[in-house]
This record gives C-alpha cells, sequence and structure tokens, in this order.
C-alpha cells in the first residue's frame, strides 16, 4: 500500500505533466481559434511537414527507429499519427514556440494553423 504521500505525488504528477501546454505563452498554446475547414485539414498535410525537408525529419535521424530522441518516433506514417494524435498540445507548444524542428525552418504560421485545424477538426487518420 502507498503512503499518504506518493499518492499525492502520483496525483499532483499527472495534472502538472498533462498541463505542460496551460503554461505556455499564448501564442505557443493549441487552440481552436483560426482554422481551416475540415476538408480543408487532413493528416497528409501534416505528414508532408514533418517527412520533408526543410522544416522535418525527414532524411534525418531525430525521430527515427535509430534516433528516437524523446521517445518520438515519426518515420513511419502510422507512428507519426499516433504520436501526433495523442500528444498534440505538447508537440504544438514545440513547434510553435520554435524549439523544434532543432535542425530546419520553424513552422510558419499556415503550418502551424494546418495542425490546429487537422486536430480541431477530428484528428482523423491518414
Amino acid at each position: 500500500m502507498r503512503s499518504s504521500r506518493s499518492r499525492a505525488v502520483i496525483l499532483l504528477g499527472i495534472p502538472l505533466g498533462l498541463s505542460s501546454a496551460c503554461y505556455a505563452p499564448k501564442s505557443e498554446r493549441l487552440s481552436c481559434d483560426d482554422v481551416y475547414a475540415p476538408e480543408d485539414s487532413s493528416f497528409a498535410s501534416i505528414e508532408a511537414l514533418i517527412q520533408g525537408p526543410p522544416k522535418g525529419c525527414g532524411g534525418s535521424e531525430c525521430h527515427s527507429k535509430e534516433g528516437q530522441m524523446n521517445g518520438l518516433r515519426l518515420d513511419d506514417p502510422q507512428l507519426a499519427f499516433e504520436e501526433f494524435s495523442t500528444r498534440t498540445e505538447q508537440i504544438y507548444e514545440l513547434v510553435s514556440s520554435g524549439e523544434m524542428p532543432a535542425e530546419g525552418q520553424r513552422w510558419e504560421d499556415a503550418d502551424l494553423k494546418a495542425l490546429r485545424s487537422w486536430y480541431c477538426n477530428g484528428a482523423f487518420p491518414p
């Protein structure tokens, strides 16, 4: 049986870990304001960004099977979909802040809008 102190740490750890996007500057937080229409938002546009240069990991081992940084794999379309559909807020914060991609060009407003749109319109699989 866990002590009440360890239960508190576990309970407190869950919201804190999941709410990191709440503390980012508003411009870096995922919101459903200003999105494309559902028919204009698909994961294919997100996949093109993350796979191809100059804004993605294409040709790099940063998030591949060989160089799986932070447990994130983006070299396989199905794995990329799973990562983006389960970690959308955290990924949005990283790309909107310019922290990612570590190499290559920063995502532009239209790229961020594409990610917001796909997510806010249902995050449908490819």
